[in-house]
């Protein structure tokens, strides 16, 4: 500090400096604009803080935290081949879909290669609550999807729209908007639709264009089809006690002691030998399962009969009871194991006599071995396979209460997890 500075003292109106000392310079004029300039950024300062510091807190809560996700896997599952590997077509329901924009409410379709877990693409069909859907068929350039939007063209690299509804060729207004109304008829290699005006018609797996069904095609699917809101899928989420591999041999689930639930997976050879008892707790194998034409009828309490029933007046209520009576007593066709075609067999059954612990086991059809074993929320729900022979089964994470993620039998038995419903880095907080 200048000791020599000193801003004096006022004598009659006019300032006196001591002797020695040097004039303290004058204040400059303040600007006005500087002044408002500043009271401002000031009282932004004083508004933005808290702001700023809320969207600090909101933001690394979002990052540390994980996102909760909840969807449901659909029983409308399929394989295709795409670039001769196998990839599963998945339908599932998703009420948690994070991002800004996004229904609360969805339907989705997702390409997963089986060979390494990869999502290819997840494409959103609906925003209904409701509503059925079911992966029909596809190839490396087109993929079939029937829903209550009607049917639905994806593409099959990228999984966008190509098509849907009143909007594909050939059928237009005339469009069914029910998931039961569509098909996929293995033997012509072409989904099939119901018209409103009842007719049948074929769209050839690779092409968008419908066109009359060939007869035999339209006799196949006629009594399948159905404008119904309920699409019938109890054929694909059946658990059986036997089932036969394509060389013949058998694999039953024999009951030890029924008071219990113990249960043993014999496996027979195709020459009657008995390879193997593997003593289980509740079990049930998983059959392969596929969408396949089924003449029958439908009715108005959603149950689906098979057969021929054109002799039946479908006012008869109890004509159709006794047919569907003495068609659950007739049993059905025998079922192959998921599974086979790698050397194993997929059963379902509980941990222990008392524990409620669903698991998921791979067994080996040589040995009887248990290869490996992993638990469920709930029951599996069916199994999938390609033409390259991987097989998926749709299942439910141990926390879960419904179907959320695949399982792969890998080659060497194990079960391999697949996240389903994946969403990016970048949008996994918004959960």
């Amino acid at each position: 500090m200048n000791t020599n500075e000193s801003r004096g003292y006022v004598l009659n109106g006019s300032t006196v400096l001591p002797l020695g000392s040097t004039p303290v310079p004058p204040r400059r004029p303040h600007d006005p604009r500087t002044v408002r300039r500043r009271i401002r950024f000031r009282f932004l300062g004083f508004l933005l803080t808290p702001v700023l510091l809320g969207a600090a807190i909101f933001i690394g809560t979002w990052m540390l935290s994980p996102p909760t996700r909840d969807l449901e896997i659909l029983p409308g599952a399929a394989v295709i081949s795409i670039d001769e590997q196998d990839v599963a077509i998945v339908v599932y329901a998703d009420d948690s879909r994070p991002g800004i924009g996004e229904p609360m409410f969805q339907h989705r379709a997702a390409a997963i290669r089986l060979s390494d877990g990869e999502t290819l693409w997840d494409q959103r069909l609906n925003d209904d609550l409701g509503g059925e859907a079911m992966a029909l068929a596809g190839d490396s350039t087109l993929v079939y999807v029937a829903s209550d939007e009607g049917l639905v063209i994806l593409d099959a690299a990228t999984g966008n729209i190509r098509a849907e509804g009143t909007g594909v060729s050939g059928i237009g207004s005339d469009a069914v908007l029910a998931a039961s109304a569509y098909g996929y008829d293995l033997e012509t290699n072409a989904v099939v639709a119901l018209t409103g005006s009842g007719a049948v018609l074929q769209i050839p797996v690779g092409t968008q264009t419908a066109t009359a069904a060939d007869p035999d095609v339209a006799s196949r699917w006629r009594g399948a089809l159905s404008a119904s809101a309920f699409l019938d899928t109890a054929a694909l989420t059946t658990r059986v006690d036997a089932a036969t591999g394509p060389d013949g041999t058998k694999v039953e689930i024999e009951s030890i002691a029924e008071a219990v639930s113990r249960d043993a997976l014999v496996i027979t050879s195709p020459d009657g030998r008995t390879v193997s008892r593997t003593e289980l707790v509740g079990a049930e194998i998983i059959p392969l399962t596929g969408p396949s034409s089924r003449q029958g009828v439908m009715l108005e309490t959603g149950q689906f009969l098979e057969g021929d029933f054109d002799g039946i007046d479908l006012d008869d209520v109890e004509a159709l009871l006794e047919a569907a009576s003495a068609q659950a007593s007739a049993g059905s066709a025998p079922a192959t194991p998921a599974g086979f075609a790698s050397g194993y067999v997929l059963v379902q059954h509980r941990e222990s006599v008392n524990a409620e612990r669903m698991m998921l086991s791979s067994v080996s059809v040589a040995t009887g071995e248990i290869i490996d074993t992993v638990e469920m929320g709930t029951d599996a729900l069916r199994a999938v396979t390609g033409s390259s022979g991987t097989t998926a089964v749709i299942a439910a994470a141990p926390e879960s209460w419904q179907p959320d993620s695949l399982r792969v039998l890998d080659a060497d038995g194990s079960l391999r997890p697949v996240e389903v419903g994946q969403v990016p880095w970048w949008v996994a907080p918004f959960g």
